[in-house]
């Protein structure tokens, strides 16, 4: 039996297959199926402007604060935000539901 033949048959064997994988993939991709993915994991959260929101939010929240907390109105990654979103998962204790943004002497 000759060896040396044997052995190419096997490397072009592993190359074949996994040129079909690539393929499958690249097709996959190009179909959106990659998008269930994306979807899944929340980039909302991992973002600069995101970490910078939240931490602003949490000083907002320890220094009782309610009309920044409230009233402030954030954008992150396009979307408009602000500090009682759960998404941020500050978790504060102020209550904004019965305060009023539009006059300036309710501060705190």
């Amino acid at each position: 039996m000759n060896k040396k033949a044997f052995e190419l048959a096997i490397s072009t064997l592993i190359i074949i297959v996994l040129g079909i994988l690539v393929l499958i993939a690249i097709v996959y991709a190009l179909t959106g199926g990659f998008k269930n993915f994306t979807s899944a994991t929340d980039p909302f959260i991992d973002s600069t402007q995101a970490t910078a929101v939240t931490q602003n939010c949490k000083n907002a929240c320890e220094q009782n604060l309610t009309i920044i907390y409230c009233c402030s109105e954030y954008e992150i990654d396009g979307r408009p935000v602000n500090c009682a979103d759960s998404r941020l998962g500050i978790g504060c204790s102020l209550n904004c539901a019965g305060f009023e943004c539009g006059s300036p002497e309710d501060g705190q």
